[in-house]
């Protein structure tokens, strides 16, 4: 009963502070996505998709809906299905929006609720391990992935990972074990980063306590029990894991990232980015200097969070663990090379020989990211930082108080921690504002609703391709000409190369001689079933309308369609 108590303060008291940090989304709940214009509307295809794919019995990781006719696999899509899994039962009584929102408030509410268990089991100390969880989850990292990447902003498992990692290596319990397992899977199932940054955390950990414990580590059975924890998550990702191996050694894909361009810069840490009330402010003239883009380069650390770290370090020789891996994850963020206020040096760093050498750091592909892990360490030894200062202050304040009753002084001690820490808390929220939170309202075509109440399937080019474009397609529900996926396979990507009429709509290939055209066009869309074109400019008017001679079957809300058949 206790611990349910403490789970619904935690969650009332980060759920507060969620809709205070996240203003006005409270006033925007059901009109506007918590997103930009980018690639939110791709997880909120996903979302639709993973319900969709569920709900019909058939494979979420492979869909005709996208790069119809042939379809595509989503082995290698941000698809993160925990999100997809929780956002289903919402999805038969609210709007998409609302699903949308609800999501990314969750993963707010429950990051900090996270990362407070784990500063409170290190800690032994309410107060300081409420304010690490402050610091997790309202750093810029979060609020800058708000702008779209829903499997990013789902980084509320990671704390639990490195929790429970810890008793696996204290204790000798099986359900430690499973917990272990089950977290560092539901990090996979957010996303594929938060995966491998748990293994990474993981190396550095066991080669932490060997160097400190001179060889203890294998004594103690740790490794024997970490064994069984990556045991059972390679028989329970299997089924992904597996066919993503096959696919990825079969297969060539587009769309990796380089690392050079998505590398932190140095003056990133130590500046508020775009994402920031005060960066938009104040700081503009600095970050837009930064590769990468505001998403990605938004990894200001706070002067009070790094104040109160050093401090820690200094003071505390229990979160040298927390120290090192800052620094590790500090320096792997800075990618291969050194960024510096935008300009690249050639100056070599660690993050160049695993992406050489090891295959699956290369396939992410966007270094600064492991920013995530460094505000993890950093939230730790900010709890250090401040339990070691509560013990100094409240020292003080009982010598003060000798004199006085023992209630007296147990109020008044009880009162010091609470403005002291509520005094940081705010100094951090303050620090870390991101308000107004990035909002998008999207107006939908009545078409697109129209499309949705004919029964028959068919094929859909909607130009150009955009992320809004898979929203509108959760709305009409027909398959897709193209589509936007985070890793096409240049097979998929053969079919908008190498088809005619399509290649000129979709990859601005020349278009063939006018009767030619005509010809082919009749044949491509009857062949594969594409009913409408739709396009949000005038890009391809002449050719439509002029060469193919195609009917105009809608012309309003910003959309002009075309009728194939």
């Amino acid at each position: 009963m206790k611990k349910l108590k403490l789970f619904l303060i935690l969650f009332f008291g980060y759920a507060i502070l969620t809709i205070i940090m996240t203003y006005p989304v409270v006033f925007r709940f059901s009109s506007h996505f918590m997103c930009d214009g980018g690639d939110g509307f791709q997880n909120v295809w996903n979302m639709w998709w993973m319900k969709k794919s569920l709900m019909a019995g058939t494979h979420p990781y492979y869909t005709n809906l996208l790069h119809y006719p042939a379809g595509i696999t989503l082995l290698f899509q941000t698809l993160n299905p925990f999100n997809g899994l929780i956002s289903i039962p919402f999805q038969f009584f609210f709007k998409m929006e609302e699903v949308y929102n609800l999501v990314v408030l969750f993963s707010f509410v429950m990051s900090g609720i996270s990362m407070y268990y784990l500063a409170d089991y290190l800690l032994d100390r309410k107060l300081p391990a409420f304010v690490a969880g402050i610091v997790f989850t309202f750093c810029p990292f979060h609020f800058a992935h708000g702008l779209g990447h829903l499997q990013l902003i789902a980084m509320e498992w990671i704390p639990l990972y490195g929790l429970y990692l810890l008793k696996t290596y204290r204790e000798d319990s099986k359900l430690n074990i499973i917990l272990t397992a089950l977290f560092l899977v539901l990090n996979s199932l957010c996303s594929w980063y938060y995966m491998i940054y748990c293994f990474v955390f993981t190396a550095i950990f066991v080669i932490f306590y060997t160097v400190k414990c001179g060889g203890g580590i294998i004594d103690n059975g740790f490794l024997k029990r970490l064994g069984m924890v990556i045991l059972i998550f390679c028989v329970v990702m299997s089924p992904i894991l597996m066919p993503m191996l096959y696919v990825k050694m079969t297969q060539n894909f587009t769309g990796e990232h380089n690392p050079e361009i998505w590398s932190a810069d140095l003056e990133s840490f130590f500046v508020p980015s775009g994402i920031s009330t005060w960066g938009r402010r104040w700081f503009g003239g600095i970050w837009k200097d930064w590769t990468g883009n505001t998403a990605e380069n938004s990894n200001y650390l706070g002067y009070i969070v790094l104040i109160l770290s050093l401090y820690a370090v200094i003071k505390d020789r229990r979160c040298h663990l927390w120290a090192v891996s800052g620094l590790i994850f500090f320096i792997m963020a800075l990618g291969p090379y050194l960024h510096i206020g935008g300009k690249q040096f050639s100056v070599p760093l660690p993050y160049l020989l695993f992406h050489r050498y090891m295959p699956f750091i290369s396939f992410t592909g966007v270094p600064e990211r492991f920013d995530i892990m460094l505000k993890l360490c950093m939230s730790v030894l900010v709890g250090y930082g401040i339990t070691n200062l509560n013990e100094i202050i409240l020292s003080a304040f009982r010598n003060q108080m000798r004199s006085r009753s023992i209630k007296t002084i147990m109020w008044g001690t009880a009162t010091v921690k609470i403005v002291f820490n509520g005094i940081l808390a705010v100094l951090i929220g303050l620090e870390y504002l991101a308000v107004p939170y990035v909002t998008t309202k999207i107006e939908v075509p009545s078409f697109y609703r129209q499309m949705a109440t004919d029964p028959k399937n068919y094929g859909v080019i909607d130009i150009p391709s955009r992320p809004v474009t898979l929203y509108m397609a959760t709305i009409h529900q027909k398959s897709l000409v193209g589509g936007y996926v985070s890793r096409p396979s240049l097979k998929a990507l053969s079919f908008l190369d190498q088809t005619p009429i399509i290649s000129t709509l979709m990859r601005g290939k020349p278009a063939p001689p006018s009767k030619l055209a005509q010809t082919l066009a009749i044949s491509v869309f009857a062949d594969f079933n594409i009913r409408y074109i739709i396009t949000h400019n005038d890009q391809h008017l002449q050719f439509l309308e002029d060469i193919l001679q195609l009917p105009v079957v809608h012309r309003a809300d910003g959309i002009t369609v075309y009728d194939c058949h």
